[in-house]
């Protein structure tokens, strides 16, 4: 099935069909699919379902559901590969990321200490805070083009589940929980609009 790209959606239309969509993708009750449900926490969606999501969104609306951005970006927080970008921006050295995950234990002072006694990165007072943070906002800003609602979710928060441990499943969990069914359907909404597909004063 082909989408119409030319039908003009508006705002009730698509709040209603994403829900469809989602009850349909995972199998749930459609009185689970509340605008505040998070699709992994509170619905059990996994990846395979997410493939369905943005399979069944194209051929509904027409828009790319970049579910696979969302799951890349996961991947590379976890192997480090995030914070390897991060740490040759902030310090002008290339750290490969499978040497960072040598580091135990995996915390932002023990990969400081190891990048200056390998790589001669001068250290200074702070600077286990500071590369958190920035390690934080890189990973807002990889998904803020993404259906996540990142409203309210601060540097300072998410850091905070990262100072004991960058491997810490907390900061992963802050973030995928703010993948509701509301951020879906505000998601398609902005794309439909930026395409002129959105009913005026929709």
């Amino acid at each position: 099935m082909e989408p119409d790209t030319l039908k003009i959606w508006t705002r009730p239309e698509v709040h209603v069909s994403v829900g469809k969509m989602i009850v349909e993708s995972l199998g749930v009750d459609e009185g689970k699919v509340t605008d505040d449900a998070a699709l992994v926490r509170d619905l059990g969606a996994e990846s395979i379902d997410f493939l369905d999501m943005s399979f069944k969104c194209q051929q509904i609306f027409g828009v790319d559901l970049p579910m696979r951005l969302i799951q890349d970006r996961r991947i590379e927080w976890r192997d480090l590969t995030v914070l390897a970008k991060v740490i040759e921006a902030r310090y002008g050295v290339k750290v490969p990321a499978e040497e960072l995950r040598t580091v135990a234990p995996a915390t932002a002072a023990a990969v400081l200490a190891h990048v200056a006694a390998k790589h001669g990165v001068p250290r200074a007072d702070g600077d286990e805070r500071a590369l958190v943070r920035e390690l934080v906002q890189r990973m807002l800003d990889d998904l803020s083009a993404t259906p996540l609602d990142l409203a309210g979710l601060t540097v300072e928060g998410l850091a905070g589940y990262l100072d004991g441990g960058l491997h810490a499943p907390g900061a992963m969990d802050a973030v995928m929980n703010r993948f509701t069914v509301r951020a879906v359907g505000e998601y398609i909404v902005a794309q439909l609009a930026r395409a002129g597909r959105l009913a005026p004063g929709a």
